[in-house]
């Protein structure tokens, strides 16, 4: 689906305020908001948005984010992130080409006894593992801004 100017501006207003009401959003662009709503409705269904959602930073609330590293067989990582990916603590993994393993995982912030906690739940797997402890920048969102240049895709 492509997606035009007044698209990228409806995205835009809404990741600034989800809550924002499709009239607000139609004065402020100067378009109906019965086009407002068609278009927003269009981008769900497109699956261009996926969904609305309160963001909350894991620090705001007492986690903290961390990675961890993995060196397995390259006969055994497949199955070894599939595992990894099931804990509930994990929030995305990466598997290179040469097998090695990457997660990102949210745990309590206990300094580094949350990570640890984690860490002893996957004892078992044949891996070694090389955790990342605190993490100095985290983004749980496209920004707003990256949507420039986007147009005409």
């Amino acid at each position: 689906m492509k997606i035009d100017d007044l698209d990228l501006e409806i995205i835009r207003q809404l990741q600034d305020d989800a809550r924002m009401s499709y009239r607000e959003i139609g004065r402020k662009l100067d378009v109906p908001h019965t086009t407002i709503f068609t278009r927003t409705e269009r981008l769900i269904k497109s699956g261009i948005i996926k969904k609305f959602s309160a963001i909350l930073h894991p620090h705001d609330i007492g986690l903290q984010t961390g990675f961890i590293f993995v060196k397995a067989l390259p006969s055994e990582s497949n199955r070894i992130a599939k595992s990894i990916s099931e804990f509930d603590e994990v929030r995305n993994v990466f598997r290179t080409f040469d097998g090695k393993i990457i997660a990102k995982v949210v745990v309590p912030n206990h300094g580094h006894t949350g990570l640890e906690e984690f860490l002893k739940k996957m004892n078992g797997l044949p891996m070694d593992v090389y955790p990342i402890h605190e993490v100095v920048k985290f983004e749980h969102d496209v920004h707003k801004d990256m949507l420039n240049g986007l147009k005409n895709r």
